[in-house]
């Protein structure tokens, strides 16, 4: 669980929560630190799972964990903003995240990501910059409610000829966590992140489709692989170090059907504590969706379906498996969800 955090009817402070974290022993503070990280991480890419799928219908962010997310690969010619809500329900086999007799609960986490992405002038490369924000509401487990909201910077290398062409990028992302609802913060942290995007686009018969600006229309299959460094400064305590590796694989079975899958490889190594010790978190996540595009027609019009957002049904499934040097923090969750998605270009 999360020591760091209080019910709602507590009357502690943030500074006697932050007090309080600073006196525990090493490996109870490794603790602390660690499900911090895990389950923001593990719910970052369950939500970018959401929103990479190879949808063209339904507008979605132009920066994601998952190298296969429409577009992510390729230069625009104007800047684009756009707004994306996810409003799901979910069933969770361990909100606390710990070792054994975890809650199973239902659970909700509703999200909205506004972004705005513009071509950085003559040279070859993208810029995009995010806000967004999330509440995670537990029904059996109220203790484990959280609030967040963060934002990101993110500029990238793109070609314009080829948006199959390897990615690199740099990322910059604070977060802030807060007590329910968005009320005492409870942890801040800033994240930068250096990386690379590479994607591989077939067609129907599983033959490569040519380099272009744009090859999404065309693709039915397409396999791509995240990787990245992290540098992660976090208050209360602990600071940390990771790398992520992220193969994805997206399918279009229809116009109104597709697929995706992809697996978050993590592994992350927290600063030296007060008294030197160092946790070491290893995880494992896949996330399968499955989405289903509401057709325009049932709106009445193109036009009308925009302005609801081209809503889409998705079905998500993860499970994520997490080995830890701290005691008591090794643990596995099984989560499902059903999410209603829309998106919106402006």
């Amino acid at each position: 669980m999360l020591p760091a955090r209080r019910s709602r009817g507590s009357g502690f402070v943030p500074a006697a929560a932050i007090a309080l974290l600073s006196s525990l022993p090493s490996p109870l503070l490794a603790q602390v630190a660690g499900n911090f990280d895990v389950r923001s991480d593990a719910q970052d890419a369950r939500d970018d799972a959401l929103l990479a799928t190879p949808s063209l219908a339904t507008p979605q962010p132009l920066s994601n964990l998952y190298a296969t997310a429409p577009g992510l690969e390729q230069q625009i010619s104007a800047p684009q903003g756009r707004f994306n809500l996810l409003l799901p329900l979910a069933y969770n086999s361990n909100a606390e995240e710990i070792a054994h007799g975890g809650t199973q609960t239902l659970q909700t986490f509703p999200a909205g990501n506004l972004s705005w992405a513009v071509p950085a002038g003559s040279l070859p490369a993208r810029i995009t910059l995010n806000a967004n924000a999330e509440s995670d509401r537990y029904f059996r487990a109220p203790d484990e409610d959280l609030d967040t909201y963060g934002a990101s910077g993110r500029i990238q290398y793109v070609d314009s000829t080829d948006d199959q062409a390897f990615s690199p990028y740099f990322a910059f992302a604070p977060r802030w966590d807060h007590l329910p609802t968005f009320s005492e913060q409870t942890s801040a942290r800033q994240d930068f992140n250096l990386g690379l995007n590479k994607r591989y686009n077939f067609d129907s018969s599983f033959q490569p489709v040519p380099i272009a600006s744009d090859t999404s229309a065309s693709s039915v299959w397409s396999f791509g692989l995240t990787a990245f460094v992290q540098r992660r400064l976090r208050e209360p305590q602990v600071s940390s170090s990771a790398v992520f590796v992220i193969p994805s694989v997206s399918y279009v079975i229809s116009k109104d059907w597709n697929a995706s899958v992809g697996v978050e490889l993590l592994g992350r190594w927290f600063d030296p504590n007060s008294v030197g010790f160092s946790g070491r978190d290893w995880e494992v996540l896949p996330v399968a969706t499955v989405e289903y595009v509401i057709p325009a027609s049932l709106f009445g019009s193109e036009k009308i379906a925009n302005a609801f957002g081209r809503p889409a049904l998705d079905f998500q499934a993860s499970y994520l498996r997490v080995w830890s040097n701290s005691v008591g923090t090794s643990f596995g969750q099984f989560a499902t969800s059903a999410t209603i998605k829309a998106g919106w270009r402006f």
